[in-house]
């Protein structure tokens, strides 16, 4: 039965759709042109193929369907592309419970007050006498008037309640809405009050350019000099990047994203063309503020302060990134020759040195040739790394070497290149003045670790999976619907041991075929063919860490919290997760076997209709690989579990 995205792609036409974001010309029965998702003015690497409603860039091998292409091009949630699809395609969507429509409702009441809250602070700012100061403090930044309406910068008078008056008299809204949107606060006594008096106002947008929060810079003596809106049920300042909405398209095009401290770097950033410029707020980097760059760019770039306080936030925001779940498995050999499997890092991180004691709107506004080229020098990580985590120590004592290698070999360990490993080794061996053996020596053990991986995780795990033949008849699984997608995700998400298996067996039946390697990339949710599928296993590698795969669903919110629902009660723990193993091994063989069966599809029809600029070698070299690979990828072994997984095997 065809699913509520499935009907969606029925009634959308791919190439219109794709077409109003990107210029394409037909070649053969597929049509090509720029992918918007890396830079690449040379050559059109961009591909959209009517027949199966999907896309393809064979150079950075972004690929899917338009769910995937709305997602990554517009920054948007599962959830958020499948409405705003259903709408384009006139699909009504599940019914919604009174409890959701409540929920919209709120939202909506919430946004509204948020904008009418930015109209007063913008008026008070550009018309009032009570602006005056404000606007003086904006001048003295040299924030011009295009770019403070562009960012919509306001004033909120020294009043305790101006703007709640503003809002419930003039407005019509409710003070208890007010209170939810964090604009007013309530005493026991004396009722609502403003929150945000005698402040600079910065309105704080989604990616969409909704405003769902403010932050607020004190212009008088008052505590905090910063202050932000508090939670609410638009805003979590963990998982919000001030001024992505402006910087969205211009990170993709330099394929980098330059992120810095405050408010006014930003906006002084994009006031002299640097529009790839975002901030925290207030906060230090998290796992959601990573999730949202690695969908834009390949590059990072983290330009904070040369003080203390900014090489602690730096270290900070480089953990957040190498706690990323996400990257690609791959191989590496230890010094004693150990195999093991680690993840290389999707992103490039750098990081920007600034002048001691001096802003990037201060750097910026001086010379920004100077920030051009503070940019270009930016150094990688693990330089940074090496400086910062050595820097209190006395590298002329045994102590300090000794502390210094502890502290860098963990990090050492986990750089896939091994040129680059080596060249890192090196540097360090220099620096403390000992032989590169040591440093080996020591590296080995860290090294060692990955290759374990896999046992260690199934040792933790405390989950006890059972073994007992799947409920229900083999006519009952086939009318689930993609039997091996829903399965597998529940192995995957249910034990990290299974998971590793999966991934490292992905990603090495691919390490043979290099000309398949421009088509798949060797992760996991290429294996999925429907979008609820790739959008839940999406949404669980970025959930915290720790967290149960219950707790997690609970937190999902609709509409993949019943999908999940669902994949998850396919298997109730009750053994050892190693058991599991080959299931999902074979499992994976299944889907692996199908995404082949799909591009030598694809392929096949490219070379027949060879359109210019397209590589006709490459595509038979390619057609002649996906044979081999499927070929190799022989036929799973009858599980004595889950036999009904082999009524639905099709080559």
């Amino acid at each position: 039965m065809p699913t509520i995205a499935d009907q969606i792609k029925e009634k959308i036409d791919i190439v219109e759709f794709i077409s109003a974001y990107v210029p394409l010309r037909k070649a053969g029965r597929s049509f090509v042109g720029f992918c918007p998702f890396h830079p690449n003015s040379r050559t059109p690497a961009f591909n959209v193929f009517p027949d199966t409603q999907s896309f393809h860039c064979f150079g950075c091998k972004a690929s899917g369907t338009v769910f995937d292409f709305l997602m990554r091009r517009e920054g948007l949630e599962f959830k958020d592309a499948l409405e705003q699809l259903a709408r384009r395609a006139g699909v009504q969507l599940h019914e919604r419970t009174a409890a959701e429509e409540q929920q919209d409702q709120q939202r909506t009441r919430l946004l509204d007050i948020n904008a009418a809250a930015a109209a007063f602070f913008r008026h008070m700012l550009v018309k009032s006498q009570r602006g005056e100061a404000a606007r003086a403090y904006v001048a003295k930044r040299r924030i011009d008037e295009a770019t403070s309406e562009a960012f919509l910068l306001g004033y909120a008078p020294d009043d305790w309640g101006l703007l709640l008056s503003y809002l419930t008299d003039r407005r019509g809204f409710a003070p208890d809405d007010v209170e939810a949107a964090g604009l007013a606060i309530k005493h026991e006594t004396r009722g609502y009050y403003d929150r945000f008096r005698n402040r600079l106002m910065f309105p704080i947008r989604n990616m969409k350019g909704e405003t769902i929060a403010f932050g607020g810079r004190a212009l008088g003596d008052i505590q905090p000099k910063y202050m932000n809106s508090p939670q609410t049920p638009l805003f979590d300042k963990g998982k919000v990047l001030y001024g992505l909405d402006l910087a969205r398209d211009a990170i993709r095009l330099a394929d980098a994203t330059v992120i810095v401290e405050g408010y006014v770097d930003v906006i002084i950033a994009h006031q002299y063309g640097f529009r790839n410029v975002v901030a925290p707020l207030g906060t230090a980097l998290t796992a959601d503020h990573v999730a949202l760059v690695k969908k834009l760019a390949h590059t990072v770039y983290l330009a904070l302060d040369a003080d203390l306080a900014g090489t602690r936030a730096t270290l900070k925001g480089l953990q957040a990134f190498q706690e990323q779940p996400e990257g690609e498995l791959v191989a590496v050999a230890s010094p004693q020759g150990v195999i093991g499997f680690q993840r290389r890092q999707d992103v490039a991180i750098k990081i920007l040195t600034l002048p001691a004691g001096k802003d990037p709107d201060e750097v910026i506004q001086e010379d920004a040739e100077q920030w051009r080229a503070a940019l270009a020098a930016a150094r990688p990580a693990m330089d940074f790394y090496i400086d910062a985590l050595t820097a209190d120590l006395d590298l002329s004592s045994g102590r300090g070497k000794a502390d210094a290698v502890e502290r860098l070999a963990p990090l050492l360990a986990q750089i896939a290149n091994p040129v680059e490993q080596a060249h890192y080794i090196q540097t360090l061996a220099r620096l403390i003045d000992i032989e590169e053996r040591y440093i080996l020596a020591a590296l080995g053990n860290e090294a060692r670790q990955p290759a374990g991986q896999h046992a260690a995780a199934i040792r933790r795990s405390d989950a006890k999976p059972s073994r007992q033949a799947l409920p229900g008849q083999a006519s009952e699984v086939q009318s689930a619907g993609p039997v091996q997608e829903e399965y597998l995700l529940c192995w995957i998400i249910r034990y990290p041991a299974v998971r590793a298996a999966v991934e490292e067996k992905v990603h090495r039946d691919l390490a043979a075929y290099p000309a398949l390697q421009a088509l798949m990339s060797g992760t996991i949710d290429e294996l999925f063919v429907r979008d609820e599928s790739r959008a839940l296993w999406r949404a669980w590698i970025v959930a915290p860490a720790g967290m149960s795969p219950e707790e997690w669903v609970v937190n999902l919110g609709a509409p993949l919290d019943s999908f999940a629902q669902r994949v998850l009660a396919l298997h109730v723990p009750q053994a050892q997760a190693y058991r599991l193993i080959n299931d999902a091994l074979e499992c994976a063989t299944i889907l692996q076997r199908g995404a082949a069966t799909r591009w030598r599809t694809h392929i096949a029809r490219l070379q027949a209709d060879a359109p210019e600029g397209v590589d006709v070698e490459m595509l038979l070299e390619q057609l002649v690989q996906i044979k081999q690979f499927i070929d190799t990828l022989s036929t799973p072994r009858r599980s004595s579990a889950y036999t009904d997984l082999h009524a639905l095997h099709t080559s």
